[in-house]
């Protein structure tokens, strides 16, 4: 109970402390040591994941490729079962680590270990999986789309890929942004949007068939409530497979405040049309969403 106190005391202070934890850390490769713990520990990122390989058979007897594989989250459960995986990790600091948990846990022969960019790297023979879970809310500031755009010429006609859509989804509302933020991940619901609007799907996602890495689309929404629109609210559901889904967590994909271009006076009753522009991979600072 004392910790509790201790949250509920800092519940400002912690306003942008998921945004933080998640920004990319140039010192580190990536991203920062907490956010490790953050993914390891999350049991419904993790779960989904796993729900993933079962339904594959663990992907016994493949060729696997996977992208980022961090401090071996989600390798780890299905590297007993297949014949060959390649393990791309562009962060050199991981290296010691994950070398010596192949080894110890008898992978190694079967691994090809490749510190690098994996929107680079040459397989050398085709695979029946490629994994990667280097995503962000709409794949805004990962990417997501740019390797998996790459890997996915590896893939057997018959191949797969882990996640293979993305669903995002947009709606408008009210909230307070500081100075110097257009944009934050929600970890409480206190910081929540004063939400007016339906939510709608904004764009899909093919990650068999994203060719574009500019995005523009222009949706229609419906206010419920009158007021003063300066923010969307942004969800991001995924795929992994027909039937394994994973909507988002503290941890990954989490829902996330973006400002409007300009503020909007909208009442209950009016149909809006939301314009978003912005490129995969760069930054939700740089996308543009607006009222029209």
């Amino acid at each position: 109970m004392d910790f509790f106190y201790k949250i509920i005391d800092n519940f400002d202070q912690l306003k942008y402390a998921l945004l933080d934890a998640q920004t990319f850390d140039p010192d580190h490769y990536g991203f920062p040591e907490i956010y490790y713990k953050v993914m390891e520990t999350d049991k419904e990122r993790v779960g989904a994941y796993i729900r993933a390989f079962e339904q594959y058979d663990m992907m016994k007897d493949a060729v696997v490729c996977e992208a980022g594989i961090g401090t071996l989250a989600l390798t780890k459960h299905y590297l007993p079962y297949v014949k060959k995986a390649y393990l791309i990790e562009n962060n050199p600091n991981l290296t010691e680590f994950i070398q010596a948990e192949l080894e110890k846990n008898g992978w190694a022969d079967k691994v090809e270990f490749i510190v690098g960019d994996a929107m680079k790297i040459q397989l050398p023979e085709p695979v029946d999986y490629v994994i990667g879970e280097l995503m962000s809310i709409y794949c805004a500031n990962e990417y997501q789309v740019q390797i998996f755009k790459h890997l996915r010429q590896f893939l057997k006609p018959d191949g797969k890929l882990i996640p293979e859509r993305i669903v995002n989804l947009a709606q408008v509302g009210r909230a307070e942004f500081d100075q110097g933020h257009k944009h934050y991940p929600l970890l409480f619901t206190r910081h929540w949007p004063e939400l007016l609007s339906t939510q709608e799907v904004v764009n899909v996602i093919d990650l068999y068939k994203e060719e574009k890495l500019d995005v523009a689309f222009d949706t229609e929404l419906k206010v419920h409530l009158s007021g003063t629109a300066n923010c969307i609210l942004m969800h991001s559901l995924i795929e992994l497979k027909d039937g394994v889904n994973f909507t988002g967590t503290d941890s990954l994909m989490p829902p996330t405040l973006c400002q409007l271009k300009q503020a909007k006076n909208i009442r209950r009753g009016d149909t809006l049309q939301l314009s978003s522009r912005y490129q995969y991979g760069s930054s939700l600072d740089e996308a543009v969403f607006e009222l029209k």
